[in-house]
């Protein structure tokens, strides 16, 4: 006996809604505070381009529907759109103090290629968009407290230092490392060419009469050369959950 098609698309709405169901929902806030039931739609009819892991052992994933993009992670139903790009893909991950830090690559109107930093902590999450900078990837440094992005600019260096939650960003010439470099070269040629001229005999020396002790000296304060460091505002995209707003 042969279903019916009316039969076949009950079935079909009755399956949905229990994947809906069972697959999660979101709760938004309004500008009031008031809660806001939504369902999950990217956990049902989206795809699953990435996954991660969170520093307490749970997994989260990456989910694309319709050209949108989200985060969602933990057993709390926590989600977290990525606004303003139309590709993204997880790069690396970091677990530093508690903290899960996603390095994402997206593409945007204005550039096909950027890079966001994602701070993922139980049910807290913040991201920072780099978007002054396009189609340069970053030198990674990961330590037990901080993670350091480096961008190379023609004579500079854009650097991001995520720590403790927030992100310090400062600016450096890259002729710094040119200079370390060349007094490094300009020794090895020396003693090459010190080595390779023939030993001179020692000059005779002549008594030189001790000079006159120097007036002691006067302590001076330390200058301050150190570049100014300034905090990198997040974006202030809501994430939704099923957990009370406090």
């Amino acid at each position: 006996m042969s279903a019916s098609p009316h039969n076949i698309i009950l079935r079909t709405l009755v399956v949905l809604s229990l994947a809906l169901v069972l697959n999660g929902c979101s709760v938004r806030y309004d500008k009031n505070g008031k809660i806001l039931f939504n369902p999950d739609l990217a956990s049902v009819l989206g795809n699953e381009v990435g996954q991660f892991t969170l520093a307490d052992g749970s997994t989260g994933a990456l989910r694309e529907l319709n050209g949108r993009y989200s985060l969602k992670w933990s057993n709390l139903m926590i989600e977290r759109p990525l606004e303003g790009v139309s590709w993204v893909r997880i790069i690396n991950q970091y677990h530093i103090e508690g903290h899960t830090l996603l390095l994402l690559k997206v593409a945007t109107p204005s550039c096909p290629a950027q890079y966001r930093l994602v701070d993922l902590q139980s049910t807290r999450s913040q991201e920072w968009a780099f978007t002054g900078i396009c189609d340069i990837g970053p030198d990674v440094t990961a330590s037990a407290d901080k993670l350091q992005l480096n961008f190379k600019i023609d004579n500079r260096i854009e650097q991001f230092n995520w720590q403790h939650g927030e992100v310090y960003h400062r600016r450096l010439p890259v002729q710094q490392e040119k200079t370390v470099q060349n007094n490094s070269a300009n020794k090895t040629r020396a003693s090459r060419k010190a080595k390779s001229q023939p030993s001179a005999k020692p000059a005779k020396r002549t008594p030189v009469k001790a000079a006159e002790p120097l007036p002691p000296r006067v302590a001076q304060p330390e200058l301050d050369n150190s570049l100014p460091t300034e905090i990198y505002q997040p974006t202030k995209t809501r994430q939704t959950s099923l957990e009370l707003k406090s």
